[in-house]
């Protein structure tokens, strides 16, 4: 019942980055890189960190067919889900020293992103903004297949994290 009061709307989140050290892109969908590289060209960035770099719409490769310079791409292959994405950036980003990142995902992806990495970097000192790419689903209007699917996938994993049954 609170999924059909809060709507499709509800998962996403308003875009928000700000200039930072990094820019973490997690996979999992196409348009993600594009729009990280977008930021990059329009803020700069002194790494682009590519979380599960191994799959095919974040590959280093990619990034560099669309221009990253190869010395600035730190390839992160091992995430499996929101939660490494986050475990293993941060890792990654207290090694190297970076401050502040912004984190970019899809869409609908993006509260639980947001929610996710808020508890994992919390007290870490490092600043988290959000850059979120556009994606095929639409959170207002008539939903389509693609949006009920995607919405109840989202509010599915939410649950589970509001809940604490399952970390991902």
């Amino acid at each position: 019942m609170i999924y059909f009061i809060l709507g499709r709307s509800y998962l996403v989140i308003e875009e928000n980055p700000e200039q930072s050290e990094a820019i973490i892109v997690l996979s999992g969908a196409d348009g993600r890189l594009e729009h990280a590289v977008e930021l990059y060209a329009e803020m700069g960035a002194e790494a682009m960190i590519l979380s599960n770099s191994t799959e095919n719409a974040t590959t280093k490769e990619e990034a560099l067919q669309l221009g990253i310079p190869s010395d600035i791409i730190i390839e992160e292959p091992e995430a499996t889900s929101t939660y490494t994405n986050a475990t293993l950036t941060k890792k990654i980003m207290q090694d190297k020293g970076y401050s502040s990142a912004i984190v970019v995902t899809s869409d609908y992806h993006s509260r639980r992103t947001r929610m996710t990495f808020e508890e994992i970097f919390k007290d870490s000192g490092i600043d988290l903004t959000y850059g979120v790419a556009p994606s095929d689903f639409s959170p207002e209007g008539d939903a389509t297949e693609l949006d009920t699917r995607i919405s109840t996938s989202e509010y599915v994993k939410l649950t589970g994290y509001w809940l604490r049954l399952f970390i991902f």
